[in-house]
């Protein structure tokens, strides 16, 4: 799946806001303020599509869902080798977090060159034909009929590669010290009970764990890439599983007392950094969030990745290797990234930039630098890249229109 075109409307600063993506790696450049991130969280909605759960009657769903914000995002995708034109409403609130939480979502869509111009509704009972499916234990073959039918097969489809992106932000991973030394895992899980610490840093661990138990050779990859043979931030990963009892209680089975002792596992992760064992929590702000993101954008397998700063508290020699990562990667999967640094345009070409800025009454407005420049002024461009100099010193030095 590949989005061609995203339109938002409604959504924080982004009243009417289109862009279109024709690369793999596209790069949203602007001042502070201007909505970058705001596109970026309008994208993550769609993740949170499969927690639509509440159910709203006709007799009361006008009602409920006038009292919720709404945001309309229409998509253009190329997705099975068709041109899929989607239509989304998401009704959710924002909490004190600034963390959006939908409550429902309406879908529909139509197949370039099918059925005209009619737009087909996607059930929201799809939603939960998917997370059955994701289920090991439940086949296909199992779901009624209806469920097996071409077109809701292709729905289910749809839905799961639009909902599967990833958002990787420049603070997500700040404070190591808030990464806990062990976590508590209940059937190779994260144990619901393991509620200290922050939970983005212990879903890192975890992922990493897995990746460790799995011998994943992108787990390799992973230290190849950070050990001494690549960044050299660190020589190796480590973790020591711990079976520990937690409870126990008595049962009478034929006229006997049975004792029954229930057990956890415990994993406690280290990283081995100049002949030092050190817990994650001891890393560095850099060393820690490079780690994390390194990992994700080799190991991460969603087709869609959404990254926001990757520059921060990393200096240019480990900057440059994760752009590498990122052009890299860009191969496989669609990537979108905001930035705020020269550098990260200096490893681009203009065809890989969105500029953004916004506009009293319509908001935040996108466009590439072939469309802000006249013909001549781009043509200039190009002749500065090809003999002078590089992007990242072209806008650090004379800017772009919209600044």
């Amino acid at each position: 799946m590949k989005i061609l075109q995203v339109d938002i409307n409604n959504y924080r600063s982004c009243i009417q806001t289109r862009l279109s993506l024709p690369l793999n790696l596209m790069a949203l450049i602007g001042a502070n303020g201007v909505g970058k991130s705001n596109i970026l969280y309008g994208l993550r909605l769609f993740t949170k599509m499969d927690r639509s759960r509440s159910f709203f009657s006709e007799e009361i769903k006008d009602g409920v869902l006038d009292e919720l914000l709404n945001t309309q995002i229409n998509l253009v995708l190329d997705f099975e080798d068709k041109t899929i034109f989607l239509r989304c409403k998401f009704y959710y609130e924002t909490d004190e977090r600034n963390i959006d939480k939908v409550s429902h979502t309406e879908v529909k869509y139509r197949i370039q060159g099918e059925n005209s111009k009619k737009y087909i509704n996607i059930s929201s009972s799809i939603y939960q034909i998917i997370d059955l499916l994701d289920d090991d234990r439940i086949a296909l073959k199992q779901l009624p009929k209806h469920f097996r039918t071409k077109e809701v097969q292709f729905q289910i489809r749809l839905i799961k590669s639009i909902s599967n992106l990833s958002y990787y932000s420049a603070t997500q991973f700040s404070d190591p010290s808030k990464c806990p030394i062990s976590i508590e895992l209940d059937d190779y899980r994260i144990s619901s009970r393991n509620l200290k610490g922050n939970k983005i840093h212990q879903q890192f661990i975890y992922d990493l764990y897995k990746a460790y138990k799995g011998a994943s050779p992108n787990f390799q990859l992973f230290l190849n890439t950070v050990g001494l043979n690549g960044l050299a931030l660190i020589e190796d990963v480590n973790f020591s599983d711990h079976i520990i009892p937690s409870s126990s209680y008595k049962v009478k089975t034929g006229g006997k007392i049975q004792q029954i002792e229930n057990t956890k596992s415990i994993i406690i992760p280290s990283v081995k950094v100049d002949g030092l064992t050190l817990s994650p929590n001891q890393l560095s702000e850099g060393t820690f969030k490079t780690l994390a993101l390194v990992f994700y954008i080799l190991n991460d397998r969603n087709q869609l990745l959404l990254i926001e700063e990757p520059e921060v508290c990393i200096h240019h020699g480990l900057l440059n290797s994760i752009l590498q990562l990122i052009i890299q990667q860009s191969r496989h999967k669609q990537i979108i990234i905001s930035t705020h640094s020269d550098y990260v345009l200096d490893m681009l070409r203009p065809e890989n930039i969105l500029l953004v800025h916004k506009e009293y009454e319509t908001g935040t407005k996108v466009n590439s630098i072939s469309k802000s420049l006249s013909a001549n002024d781009y043509k200039v461009l190009k002749e500065y890249l090809e003999n002078e100099g590089n992007l990242g010193e072209y806008w650090k030095e004379s800017g772009f229109d919209y600044e």
